[in-house]
C-alpha cells in the first residue's frame, strides 16, 4: 500500500508517520522547504509533536516539494489548511488547487482521501471537482472518501491509535478502500455520508467553542460586578451534580477560532454560533479595559505579555489571540511593553513599533508594572512564588484570566 499525504503540516506530517510507523509506503508533498528539511534531512519534527522521534529517525518518510510519478500511489489523502476569510467565508484555495493538479494525473482504481477540515458540501464539490478534471466517474473508476481528523495537538500520536476514525463515503468500493487505509492504524472504523463525516468534525469543534464562550461571557459579567470567576465556579461546582466544566480564557487556534464560520456562513441572520465568536473574540479587549477599570491609565507602566503561542505548552501561533491582546495594549501607550514565551521563535512573533520579545521569563517581568499571562504555559503555574513575589514585594498588577497562579483571581494587585 502506497500513500501520499498532500500538507504534512500539524494534521499530516504526524498521520504520515503514523502511517509509515505501521509499515505503509508513505510519501509526503509539502511546498514549505523548512518541514521538508526538518522531516529528509535533519529528522526532526518542525514543531512540538511528541512521539514520533524513532520513525523520523529511520528515514522511512520523505517529503516531496510536488506530486510527480503518482502511478504507484494507492491513496491521496489531503490535509491542507482550509482557514476562514474574514468575512465568514471558508478558504477553500489550497483545496482547489490540489484537486485541480490531482484531477489532471490521478489514474483509475486510485483513491483520494478528504482530511482536511470543511465546511458542509465541501467534499461533493472535490467530487464534482476530480470528475470535471479527470474524466474519471467516483466510485467506478476512482473513489473518494471524507475521513476527517480530530486529534488534539501536542497528543496526535496517542489520539490518532485510539479515536475512531469517521469514514464518509457515497458508494460501497470507496467505503471499502477507506476502512481498509485506516485499518492500518487499528482504530475503530465508522461509516456515514459525506455530509455527516463534514458534520461531525465540525460539531466536535463548534460545541467546545460555544463551551468555553458561556465560561467567557460569564467571567465577563462577573469581573464587571466586580466578583471574581473563578470563586463563582468553585461556590457553584462544589458538591453539585450538574457542574459548570469549562473555565473562562483565550479561546483561539486554527481549528476553534475558525470551524464555526463552516457552519454559519450559510445563514444570512445572526446565530449562536456567531454570538460565541463575538464572546470569545472580544475577550482580549475585555480584559485591557478591565485593567484599566482598576487600576487607571497604563501608558506610565512597564507591561509584560506572557505567552504568545495559541495554547499552553505548545509553539503553535496560529490564530493565538495573544497578538490581538498586544495590539490592544499597545493602543495605550505604555512606556515598555515586552512579550515572553520560551516556545515560540522571533519570526513568529508580528512585527509591532516598541515591542520586545525575549525567552527569559525572569528578565521579561523584572521591571514590570502590569503583567497579562494570555497563554497559561504550566512555565508560570511552576514560577508561581516568583510572579506572586513581584505582586507582594514590587507593586506588579497582573491579569490571570486562565488562573495559572491559583489565586483564585483574574485581577491581583
Amino acid at each position: 500500500m502506497k500513500i501520499a499525504v498532500i500538507g504534512t503540516g500539524r494534521v499530516g506530517l504526524p498521520l504520515a508517520l503514523a502511517f509509515a510507523e505501521s509499515g505503509a509506503d508513505v510519501i509526503g508533498i509539502d511546498i514549505n522547504s523548512e518541514i521538508r528539511q526538518a522531516v529528509n534531512i535533519d529528522k526532526t519534527m518542525p514543531f512540538l509533536e511528541p512521539g514520533f522521534e524513532e520513525v523520523l529517525q529511520s528515514g522511512k518518510l520523505q517529503i516531496r516539494e510536488f506530486i510527480d510519478d503518482v502511478e504507484d500511489i494507492d491513496y491521496f489523502v489531503i490535509t491542507v489548511g482550509t482557514p476562514l476569510l474574514h468575512h465568514i467565508e471558508t478558504d477553500l484555495t489550497a483545496v482547489t488547487r490540489v484537486i485541480k493538479d490531482l484531477g489532471s494525473k490521478i489514474r483509475k482504481g486510485q483513491t483520494v482521501v478528504m482530511r482536511s477540515t470543511t465546511a458542509p458540501h465541501t467534499t461533493e464539490y472535490v467530487k464534482k471537482q476530480l470528475e470535471a478534471a479527470s474524466g474519471f466517474e467516483v466510485g467506478k473508476e476512482i473513489f473518494l472518501a471524507c475521513c476527517p481528523e480530530r486529534i488534539l495537538e501536542g497528543k496526535a500520536k496517542e489520539e490518532l491509535l485510539a479515536l475512531p476514525q469517521i469514514v464518509g463515503t457515497e458508494d460501497t468500493k470507496s467505503r471499502d478502500l477507506a476502512e481498509a487505509l485506516f485499518q492500518m492504524l487499528g482504530v475503530e472504523i465508522m461509516h456515514c455520508d459525506y455530509i455527516t463525516a463534514e458534520l461531525v468534525k465540525l460539531f466536535n469543534n463548534v460545541s467546545r467553542y460555544a463551551y468555553f464562550a458561556i465560561a467567557n461571557v460569564l467571567a465577563m459579567i462577573a469581573i464587571d460586578y466586580k466578583a471574581e470567576p473563578y470563586e463563582i465556579l468553585r461556590l457553584t461546582n462544589h458538591n453539585y451534580p450538574r457542574p459548570i466544566t469549562s473555565k473562562p480564557g483565550f479561546t483561539a487556534g486554527t481549528c476553534l477560532r475558525k470551524d464555526f464560520g463552516m457552519l454559519s456562513e450559510a445563514y444570512w441572520s445572526a446565530d449562536i454560533l456567531v454570538s460565541a465568536w463575538r464572546i470569545n473574540e472580544s475577550m482580549p479587549k475585555f480584559l485591557v479595559e478591565a485593567a484599566k477599570g482598576r487600576w487607571g491609565d497604563l501608558s506610565a507602566l512597564n507591561v509584560t505579555v506572557l505567552g504568545f503561542s495559541f495554547k499552553r505548552d505548545a509553539d503553535d501561533v496560529r490564530d493565538t489571540l495573544s497578538d490581538k491582546v498586544l495590539r490592544y495594549l499597545h493602543r495605550e501607550c505604555p512606556k515598555k511593553l515586552v512579550l515572553q514565551d520560551h516556545l515560540v521563535q522571533q519570526d513568529d512573533v508580528p512585527e509591532m513599533q516598541d515591542l520586545t520579545f525575549t525567552h527569559d521569563l525572569s528578565d521579561a517581568v523584572s521591571d514590570a508594572d502590569l503583567i497579562v499571562i494570555a497563554t497559561n504555559h504550566s512555565l508560570y503555574s511552576e514560577q508561581r512564588d516568583m510572579l506572586m513575589g513581584r505582586v507582594e514585594n514590587n507593586g506588579c498588577r497582573i491579569v490571570d484570566i486562565w488562573d495559572s497562579l491559583g489565586t483564585g483571581s483574574v485581577l491581583l494587585g
